[in-house]
């Protein structure tokens, strides 16, 4: 018995101390959206709103403008490129912790029909979840070759060699657990040469197809939100389209609509919303100006929701 006991208390020493080590040498900071760390930190429970997806989503909705406009707390669990199954793995890691009313979803991954993401955007989302059977599952469905996976499991196999790069402030914040203070949101700068005009797709029905696995995991998105009384909510930020990117997002809204799942297109509010010139970041995303302007209108969406 004492021997078992002396193991075990080995191996939670062991697991400890792997654990701090991982988060002194793993990268710091996030300049694509949320750096994850800073989602763990959120108070447990806290949350009314939770708004998931790429870039698209992170450079978008302002949690400091949404509260303002509807005194609801969100946070922008977004990471650059985010794909639509590490999407559903994120919201399986925000239920642990948030009891939220609402789901926003970005859709415009759906729209990319890569199996498979770079390393460096999977590293994005993935490297500072904690340790679970959910990271391992989301590992596991993002990494292809089976050889690489272990270096995601513990991540002290691809940072050690960062040693000789670690500076005070970066021992501190790892042992710390100290993350950006943004709730996820990356405001942008203002481009004036920047208009973006989607009006000849406005009026566009064709609709195509999901990617397999893209369709595979929105259901399982959508099952999720149903099962947990979460209202699930898509949006498509304001960007310049493709023919074939509008269909795909046609095709998500008639899915919402066969599921009764409130969506907003944005791009159909361009001029709504009077986005002009400064408004844009480059032709895919909002600057903060434009973000302010789109978050205060879905902050007043939210108010009606409430209200009915």
């Amino acid at each position: 018995m004492k021997e078992f006991i002396k193991s075990i208390l080995f191996i939670t020493i062991f697991l400890i101390l792997l654990n701090v080590a991982t988060n002194i040498f793993i990268l710091k900071g996030n300049g694509y959206g949320s750096d994850v760390t800073s989602f763990y930190n959120e108070k447990r429970n806290s949350l009314d709103v939770i708004f998931f997806g790429s870039s698209h989503s992170y450079a978008t909705f302002s949690p400091e403008i949404i509260k303002k406009y509807s005194n609801l707390n969100s946070y922008n669990f977004a990471t650059q490129q985010q794909p639509i199954y590490i999407t559903y793995y994120y919201m399986l890691e925000a239920l642990k912790y948030q009891k939220p009313k609402y789901f926003v979803l970005d859709i415009r991954m759906l729209a990319i029909d890569e199996d498979y993401a770079t390393e460096g955007v999977t590293r994005d989302a993935i490297d500072k979840m904690k340790i679970s059977l959910n990271k391992i599952n989301a590992i596991n469905v993002s990494v292809k070759d089976k050889n690489e996976r272990l270096s995601y499991y513990f991540n002290i196999i691809k940072y050690h060699s960062r040693y000789n790069e670690l500076n005070l402030t970066e021992i501190k914040n790892g042992l710390l657990n100290v993350g950006l203070n943004n709730k996820g949101f990356i405001g942008l700068s203002k481009n004036k040469n920047i208009i973006v005009n989607n009006d000849k797709y406005l009026e566009y029905t064709k609709q195509l197809e999901l990617s397999e696995k893209n369709n595979e995991y929105l259901n399982k998105i959508i099952l999720l939100a149903k099962k947990n009384n979460i209202n699930l909510i898509f949006v498509k930020a304001p960007c310049t389209l493709t023919e074939n990117e509008q269909a795909k997002y046609n095709k998500v809204f008639a899915i919402a609509k066969k599921e009764k799942i409130n969506y907003i297109d944005y791009n159909k509010l361009i001029n709504d919303l009077k986005l002009t010139k400064g408004d844009f970041y480059d032709t895919a995303h909002l600057s903060e100006s434009g973000a302010n302007k789109v978050s205060i209108h879905f902050a007043k969406y939210l108010n009606e929701i409430n209200s009915n």
